[in-house]
């Protein structure tokens, strides 16, 4: 009840304390070392930004209006304040939802989600280890963290009920907690497995870093992934040790779900085929010369080839999230206003003077960066929004302290994407695991506290060592 009127309080005056802010900062002394453009993107970026955190008005409407208000405001001209809505990673994104389609409307995600569970077997650490390989697959599959999870949901509920025990067990809050911390954190090491990786792509190139290709993602992103995915596993069986090691009855109710679907049928094949022509497009990006986006569009155009596809617009549309597609693009538009009228470097600036981050070498500073990252995660709903209102500045104070676009933009933005684990409401598959009643408010904090410092430690000394190793800081 408490939780409602919180959230009653927040979306009646959101929009007020929007309008207030957002006109102190229009009124504000202009900063030495702050243009008129600059100054007036801040106050729409301050008016923006309390729109996301309390969604007084929906996210996609809040996103719309990026564009008319920054023309209104004399931030930018109309063509340049709409061109984000034509980004890249934003039809990346398209794409990667109609390939989730195919996934999804075949059956196949929901085929090798089984073939998963039966491989690994049916004692209760088996089935947890079945959940986060299956979470990696799935991840590579589809890119959206609320879809797979809702893929494998019914699977473990099913699962739990046929452990048998009554009201909460220790063992379904241990599976529903790997579900959704594991689906999270394998995310950020895979380009098209949630949107704020392509987000942050798209921010790096327009701060004048390189463009990364879907296998440099994977080179960059999916060590510390696949590390960090394991370190949760470990410390979820750790605080939620199940009360049984076997599960009675696991092993034949996958059996009989995958003999309830039948031999793979013409559907599943080519929709498999496609995506492996997507995947080696991706690997050979650079000898075929077609950049990630194109691959992945064409891939999901070859669904709808008449008499040879699998998919119908009709069937396609309603697994295709546009309020996420406008929110990018709205996101991205804010933080292109700040990048380009100088708001986003002179807030750096003022963060660097006014906390002493000068002073700290570059993995203590981003430690910080992330710890604060990480925290602010208790105040969104939702990885994308908080990686397009955040993004500018995080890029911004690395290059405040002599650093390359990419050196904080990549560590700060995997914790941001892949680690909303602090509490049920910080994404959509917490909330869809805590809604099964076999989660309490307090088992995400157990759990998401110790992962969320490790992760700020691991992401840290990765980007020290092993991606200067690679090459990732240019040299």
């Amino acid at each position: 009840m408490g939780e409602n009127k919180i959230d009653i309080l927040r979306k009646r005056w959101g929009f007020p304390l929007a309008i207030i802010f957002g006109m102190i900062v229009w009124f504000m002394p202009l900063g030495h070392g702050l243009t008129p453009q600059g100054h007036h993107a801040l106050a729409l970026f301050t008016g923006i930004f309390i729109l996301y955190l309390t969604e007084a008005v929906p996210l996609a409407v809040t996103s719309i209006a990026v564009a008319p208000l920054a023309v209104l405001m004399g931030i930018d001209k109309v063509g340049p304040a709409l061109s984000s809505f034509a980004s890249s990673s934003l039809f990346l994104m398209f794409g990667a939802f109609i390939l989730a389609a195919g996934m999804i409307e075949t059956n196949l995600a929901k085929r090798m989600t089984y073939l998963i569970l039966k491989w690994v077997g049916s004692s209760t650490r088996q089935i947890t280890i079945g959940v986060v390989l299956t979470n990696i697959m799935l991840s590579f599959l589809v890119p959206s963290s609320t879809a797979r999870v809702a893929i494998l949901l019914p699977v473990c509920i099913s699962v739990i009920e046929l452990f048998k025990g009554e009201g909460r067990t220790r063992f379904g809050a241990n599976l529903l907690l790997t579900l959704t911390m594991t689906n999270c954190t394998i995310a950020s090491g895979i380009l098209t497995a949630t949107v704020p990786n392509p987000v942050i792509i798209d921010f790096i190139q327009k701060a004048g870093g390189p463009t990364i290709s879907y296998m440099e993602w994977l080179k960059i992103g999916f060590p510390p992934a696949l590390l960090m995915t394991i370190i949760n596993w470990a410390i979820i069986q750790l605080l939620f040790k199940p009360e049984e090691k076997e599960i009675p009855g696991g092993s034949s109710y996958v059996t009989k779900s995958l003999n309830e679907m039948g031999p793979m049928k013409y559907d599943e094949i080519y929709t498999l085929m496609v995506f492996l022509l997507v995947v080696v497009g991706w690997a050979t990006e650079k000898i075929i010369k077609i950049d990630t986006t194109t691959t992945c569009m064409a891939g999901g155009l070859l669904l709808f080839i008449p008499k040879f596809g699998v998919l119908k617009w009709k069937q396609a549309s309603p697994h295709i999230n546009y309020s996420i597609l406008l929110v990018v693009g709205g996101g991205i538009g804010l933080g292109t206003l700040l990048m380009k009228t100088g708001a986003s470097k002179w807030l750096a600036a003022q963060a660097f003077q006014a906390f002493g981050l000068q002073a700290l070498p570059v993995i203590l500073l981003t430690i910080v960066v992330m710890l604060i990252c990480q925290f602010m995660h208790l105040f969104f709903v939702g990885t994308t929004v908080m990686t397009t209102a955040m993004m500018p500045m995080i890029i911004a104070l690395g290059v405040e302290a002599g650093l390359p676009p990419q050196v904080l933009a990549l560590s700060a933005g995997m914790i941001i994407g892949g680690y909303p684990v602090l509490m049920f409401y910080c994404t959509n598959p917490n909330i869809l695991v805590y809604s099964t009643g076999q989660l309490t408010v307090w088992d995400f904090p157990k759990v998401g506290v110790p992962i969320s410092v490790v992760g700020c430690i691991v992401y840290a000394i990765c980007a020290a060592t092993y991606w200067r190793w690679i090459g990732v800081f240019g040299g």
